[in-house]
């Protein structure tokens, strides 16, 4: 069996450092110009030389993102923005636009470079064209089914193939949306996508119909609203865990993790919930159901298995909210020292000593003591109040504070 590349995001070093700690082989991230974040990206040029080094030194790889489609306007900087980023050696540019990629095939040869999943390869013959223009892999639309990547894998055996397994769904093809640019003005293919999609829309009569075919002519579909309106876009959230067994059988190369907007945690906890289902999945095992238990946990919008699965509409979307759910953990405090026993904590959110507190690490999740917590004076107390506070709680063993992140279970 294939054991494929775990691919996950990032949207700054933290992030970056989070998500190889908790177990991804390769990172991905873009500098704000020539990525599709420019919102929530906090990546300089600094930081991806420390990035890419921090990667290097653990065996990992750092995939570079300039996968804008611009207009002419901005094309002329693309080619500084594009050596600096060479120079600090990537893995590997993604990239989408075929005008930049052959700038980036005649200036870089030497860096590999993998087709976005902007570009909508929904076939075998897609995957063969850029195959003979240089393309060392090609990241899937979402779109596919399990049988028609099976397809394009039997029919294209010598190609990576990399499929998007987790996070936020785009309501258009492949994510090449207008409606940022139509409704704001702002461009979702340069980058700068407010999320319309997940807005609340108001409708003006009372049915809109849906469909007319031979089997239901004439049928219509009541829309519901509340005092925010209907989200008659908002998809819900991508998780394919039930399916990476099927996709390993495949034979896919790369399973990827979409949230570079998201926290650092969500990198590194969603890592390490499909780490620990392919390392079972590929020693002969099931999927665990810690993996279940932290997809489940984190904040989303409700799950699907998208379009690698048929779906009734009311199984991929989500109408009557476009908040996510809070999930069953919540964040409520940064380690910043552990000594003598105890872990010095800067508070995020209230808890109280009476709640179930974990520290979520690379290596497991560690129940703590809530009747152990003293306040910053090293006196006993009941409750962390919130934001600005700090506490310290008892710990024998020793932890990576780095990327350990105390949690409260919210049930």
């Amino acid at each position: 069996m294939n054991k494929p590349e775990l691919l996950a995001p990032a949207g700054s070093f933290e992030h970056l450092k989070m998500a190889a700690a908790y177990g991804a082989d390769a990172v991905y991230a873009g500098i704000p110009r020539w990525s599709l974040r420019v919102r929530g990206n906090g990546f300089t040029r600094e930081d991806f030389a420390k990035g890419i080094d921090h990667l290097h030194e653990r065996g990992k790889k750092f995939f570079a993102v300039l996968n804008v489609i611009p207009h002419m306007r901005r094309t002329q900087s693309f080619i500084p923005a594009l050596d600096e980023v060479a120079a600090l050696k990537p893995d590997a540019f993604i990239m989408a636009d075929p005008g930049l990629i052959m700038l980036a095939r005649e200036r870089h040869p030497d860096i590999p470079v993998h087709l976005s999943v902007q570009a909508n390869t929904v076939n075998s013959g897609t995957v063969k064209f850029w195959q003979k223009i240089g393309i060392t892999r090609c990241i899937l639309a979402r779109e596919l089914t399990l049988q028609e990547i099976a397809m394009i894998r039997d029919d294209c055996p010598d190609m990576e193939l990399e499929v998007f397994v987790h996070g936020a769904l785009c309501i258009a093809v492949s994510g090449r949306c207008l409606i940022s640019g139509l409704l704001a003005r702002r461009d979702a293919n340069v980058g700068a996508c407010t999320n319309s999609c997940r807005w609340g829309y108001n409708v003006r009569s009372l049915y809109a119909e849906i469909e007319e075919s031979s089997k239901r002519q004439g049928e219509w579909m009541p829309i519901e609203e509340d005092e925010h309106g209907s989200y008659l876009l908002n998809s819900k959230d991508l998780c394919a865990l039930p399916l990476i067994k099927r996709l390993m059988d495949i034979g896919v190369d790369s399973l990827k993790i979409e949230g570079r907007s998201r926290s650092p945690f969500y990198s590194g906890a969603v890592s390490r919930a499909y780490r620990l289902a392919i390392d079972s999945i590929a020693a002969g095992g099931e999927i665990p159901n810690e993996s279940f238990e932290i997809v489940n946990s984190i904040p989303s919008r409700g799950y699907t298995t998208g379009l690698l699965e048929v779906h009734r509409p009311d199984e991929t979307q989500e109408y009557t909210t476009n908040s996510p759910t809070h999930g069953n953990w919540i964040i409520v405090g940064a380690i910043e020292e552990q000594k003598d026993e105890r872990l010095y904590i800067k508070v995020k959110n209230r808890f109280a000593k009476d709640d179930k507190l974990i520290l979520f690490t690379p290596k497991g999740q560690i129940l703590l003591n809530g009747n152990t917590m003293l306040d910053k004076h090293g006196k006993p107390c009941d409750l962390a109040p919130g934001d600005g506070y700090y506490v310290s709680l008892a710990l024998k063993d020793p932890v990576d504070i780095s990327t350990a992140v105390l949690l409260r279970a919210n049930h």
